[in-house]
């Protein structure tokens, strides 16, 4: 499939070509129209389009003076040595592109930036003044245009007035203003920096997890370590999963070596930042090439960062580059403990993923073994083991947290959770029973463990009523969850409501419209309606989904054949 896509653009680029060349000739002069040219243009764009950036710049640079002809040729270009860190090379080629007269928004800023890493402030403006809105830069072009030159205002002025304008920044992330607010004043080092890190942090409207780290580390900078300690450990306890919070915890409690360095003194690390706020929203509306393009420049201003390519082995990870994201993922490794079992875990989903469940498997006990155990990595280990239906094996880790931790724990009642759907899938109901009901003693709104448990039961014909008064209390805790809905409906049925139970099982098939358990259970209820024909039409439905199991079709092909009378 993909090298028939290859070849299709191949064909299609070169139509396009040949309109264009054979309705523009005579304007052309000079021009070398041959087909090893048209070849090496047209894979140069097939390659971009494919996010092979090797092979991009590889085609492109084969052409000689093309720029003059195709200004999305310089553009690309510039973008595939930027990705590829040839940051001086894409320098030179932008200088060229200069002194011919045919600068581009990335020559401009490529050009700006390296005056900018050079103190050139003065030029640098004036590089920055050049740059143009253009349609690929669409997004997050007034955004960058008003930091850069507000930057470059508080670096002249170097006066706590200049904060004031970065609140006006217009921006498409609603919330880089203020975190720009934030960082001029620990730039000028203002009285005022602590108090605007807490703000920043307490911030209820938003998620501002990440800049815990940025405030616990301005601490640490300024040798305050105790202070930073606390702030580093209460955002650990706040976003147990936050990759960057949790490193620095390392690098603060046990010495772990820091390899995300960050000092908002340094002008160049700030605006760093910023291009990656703007690489998460371009993400954010799936502009990976540009994604890409910016979170690559943050690494040119900040090479010590070393997180931020966490953000584009996700882009690769959801375009299916598997290959290019494990490579990433290799590399985010090596940055400390946290980031290390981070990426084997990444790394044992893609294989999971490739169907290669069992070196998926390996590859993770191989990390786990490798490095210093603790509760919550034998806690995902586990989860991972329980997901790959090895559930002798994650019943033994998650008993294993057990004894290692007191009820209070938070992660208790999920441990119990987990284990207890160990315990259901290998049929020992008497044990998942119990583990599933602790937990809900334990955290009694737990609308998840609430479906799971009235499900088996409605599921084995047991405590229906009481199954059903236990689904009507998670679904008005989580109105919108289609398994929740699901069963309620389910239980409904099974009470013989079948006029009630039609309401939730309907409503369940608009938020989960492809689940074949779901329309299964909608069938089912329309029959009882006496709504054959429709009953009919959805387990015909279920037939068709790839996610049905054989065993359903089975019994949903004598549906078909003898309605519910006989099933």
């Amino acid at each position: 499939m993909k090298v028939f896509s290859f070849i299709f653009k191949i064909i299609l680029y070169t139509f396009i070509l040949s309109g264009i060349f054979n309705s523009s000739h005579s304007k052309i002069i000079g021009f070398n129209y041959d087909a090893k040219y048209i070849s090496n243009y047209f894979s140069g764009l097939v390659s971009f389009d494919n996010f092979d950036y090797v092979n991009s710049q590889k085609f492109f640079k084969r052409l000689d003076n093309f720029e003059t002809k195709n200004q999305n040729y310089s553009s690309k270009f510039i973008q595939s040595l930027v990705n590829l860190e040839k940051y001086n090379e894409a320098y030179l080629y932008a200088k060229r592109l200069e002194a011919k007269d045919l600068s581009s928004f990335e020559s401009n800023l490529i050009l700006g930036l390296f005056e900018f890493k050079k103190e050139n402030y003065t030029k640098a403006e004036f590089y920055f003044d050049r740059l143009k809105p253009t349609f690929k830069h669409r997004l997050i072009f007034d955004t960058l245009k008003n930091s850069l030159n507000y930057w470059l205002k508080i670096i002249k002025t170097k006066d706590e007035k200049s904060i004031k304008p970065i609140k006006e920044v217009k921006s498409i992330h609603n919330n880089l203003q203020f975190v720009q607010n934030t960082f001029a004043h620990c730039y000028l080092d203002t009285s005022n920096t602590e108090k605007e890190f807490q703000n920043i942090i307490n911030n209820e409207k938003s998620n501002f997890s990440r800049y815990h780290f940025f405030f616990a580390n301005h601490l640490a900078n300024k040798k305050k370590i105790s202070q930073a300690k606390k702030v580093i450990n209460v955002a650990s306890e706040t976003y147990p999963r936050n990759l960057l919070i949790n490193q620095f915890k390392a690098t603060l409690n046990t010495r772990e070596k820091n390899k995300n360095q960050f000092n908002c003194k340094n002008i160049e690390q700030i605006i760093a930042e910023v291009f990656y706020v703007l690489a998460n929203a371009l993400s954010a509306t799936s502009n990976y090439h540009l994604s890409n393009f910016y979170i690559n420049l943050s690494k040119y201003l900040n090479p010590q960062f070393l997180s931020y390519q966490s953000l584009l082995a996700e882009n690769f990870l959801i375009l299916k580059k598997n290959n290019k994201a494990k490579n990433i993922y290799k590399r985010l490794a090596k940055i400390g403990s946290v980031y290390q079992w981070y990426s084997h875990k990444q790394i044992a989903l893609i294989l999971e993923e490739e169907d290669k469940s069992e070196k998926a498997i390996n590859h993770l006990l191989n990390a786990y073994g490798d490095m210093e155990s603790n509760i919550y990595r034998t806690f995902e280990l586990a989860n991972f083991l329980r997901n790959s239906e090895k559930y002798e094996k994650s019943i033994e880790l998650y008993s294993s947290i057990l004894l290692k931790i007191e009820k209070e724990h938070k992660l208790y009642p999920k441990v119990l959770d987990r284990r207890g759907i160990a315990y259901e899938r290998i049929k020992n109901w008497e044990l998942a029973e119990k583990d599933l009901i602790n937990s809900l003693k334990i955290s009694p709104n737990d609308a998840h463990v609430m479906n799971y448990l009235a499900y088996s039961w409605i599921e084995r014909g047991e405590n229906i009523n009481k199954a059903l008064g236990m689904l009507r209390k998670a679904n008005n805790l989580e109105k919108n969850n289609g398994y929740i809905t699901d069963s309620l409906g389910w239980a409904l049925y099974k009470l013989n409501n079948f006029l009630e139970a039609k309401k939730y099982l309907q409503l369940a098939i608009v938020l989960m419209p492809r689940d074949p358990i779901i329309n299964d259970h909608f069938a089912d209820c329309l029959w009882m309606n006496n709504k054959k024909i429709q009953a009919r039409y959805y387990w015909k439905y279920v037939l068709s989904l790839d996610s049905a199991e054989e065993e359903l079709k089975k019994i949903i092909n004598d549906k078909l054949l003898f309605g519910l009378e006989k099933t």
